[in-house]
């Protein structure tokens, strides 16, 4: 990776290098490699990882994935033979061979996220002018990551980015607000889409509960006989429902059924939610006093802003503005991760013999309801 000399940014990392090894402290917590003794210990990439926590935000965690895929690099180069370079003044040649060797010591998911991570520390270089190419550019591309993928694949088109389940679980606890943990989870559990989860009411869910029978309307009659489901109602189009949402583009109403993690969220929801007095009840509100029925649902657009900056705070990896839609983590990418889950475990599942495919598709919404009864 050649640099220029005598760059801005060169002169703000011997500062900061300067700043760092007078402390005693690491600069991201609980990250030793953070923890800055000598000048030259603090180079390119810790200013980088200084940069994503400091002047980024990032979490903790996105920065030890950072320096988790600067680590193999170091590790790389130190084993390699013919490599006549540095971790941090590699070629593009010098990267190719780095990603070749990377594929076979790390799960090809995870050599496509290290390899993602320096690619976005070159770029930002490149962008400032202090690196004068990107070694790493497009070498994602040659990475497959779909090694455990079968022919649920249709469904993976929008699922570029691979999460492991532990991962996003923690990723979304550590949420702050009450709406935007029940939303995730409801997005990831039922592969429903955004538009249709902001046009829930409370009459679309049926959560079997005594706190439910005292703070909860009815549930609708489709649900009457169907304790733990939600319901997805096709009429609720962009002509019969509040501003601001999108129309339900199902063609037949749908039941979904709603597991005990996601029950309770809702019942957490439920009890901590604003009340409204004219006779609307939905599930997602704004946050503020009710003005009048246009302004108090949430809407998709604000809905799908506050999913793509939970994932944007939560990993560097996750969104990136201006990044094609399908490399990033958006509503969508939800439906995408629930529907080829449950096509796998669908098909594992002894003595299935429906088609799991065609089941899933009915749970989305995507063919009819008799599909779902056969």
């Amino acid at each position: 990776m050649p640099m220029t000399s005598d760059t801005d940014v060169e002169a703000e990392i011997q500062e900061r290098a300067q700043e760092e090894a007078n402390t005693d402290v690491p600069f991201v917590p609980n990250i030793s490699r953070t923890n800055i003794t000598a000048v030259e210990e603090f180079g390119d990439f810790e200013n980088h990882a200084w940069e994503l926590y400091n002047v980024k935000g990032k979490t903790v965690t996105t920065v030890e994935g950072f320096l988790s895929a600067v680590s193999k690099l170091e590790e790389f180069v130190e084993q390699s033979n013919g490599v006549n370079c540095s971790a941090d003044n590699m070629g593009k040649k010098e990267a190719k061979r780095f990603k070749s060797w990377l594929t076979d010591e790390v799960k090809e998911d995870t050599a496509s996220a290290y390899v993602n991570r320096l690619d976005n520390m070159a770029q930002s270089y490149l962008s400032d002018g202090y690196y004068l190419g990107n070694p790493f550019e497009g070498l994602t591309e040659g990475i497959n990551t779909s090694d455990s993928r079968d022919e649920s694949s249709s469904f993976q088109d929008n699922e570029r980015i691979t999460v492991d389940d532990s991962r996003l679980r923690e990723a979304i606890r550590s949420t702050h607000g009450s709406q935007l943990i029940v939303i995730l989870a409801l997005l990831v559990k039922t592969g429903i889409r955004v538009s249709e989860a902001c046009n829930l009411d409370w009459e679309d869910v049926n959560l079997d509960h005594s706190f439910a029978d005292d703070l909860l309307p009815t549930p609708r009659t489709e649900l009457s006989d169907m304790p733990d489901h939600i319901y997805i109602d096709p009429a609720k189009t962009e002509d019969t429902n509040d501003a601001y949402t999108k129309g339900n583009k199902r063609k037949v109403g749908t039941e979904i059924p709603i597991d005990g993690e996601l029950k309770r969220l809702l019942l957490w929801l439920a009890l901590v939610r604003e009340r409204r007095f004219d006779g609307q009840n939905p599930v997602f509100m704004v946050n503020n006093s009710p003005v009048d029925k246009s302004t108090n649902r949430l809407g998709t657009s604000t809905t799908g802003d506050r999913v793509t900056q939970w994932a944007d705070e939560y990993d560097d990896d996750w969104w990136e503005s201006g990044r094609d839609e399908k490399k990033n983590i958006t509503p969508h990418w939800f439906r995408a991760k629930f529907s080829s889950y449950m096509t796998r475990r669908l098909q594992a599942t002894e003595d299935f013999d429906a088609d799991a495919k065609d089941i899933v598709k009915g749970q989305r919404g995507d063919v009819g309801q008799d599909v779902l009864e056969d």
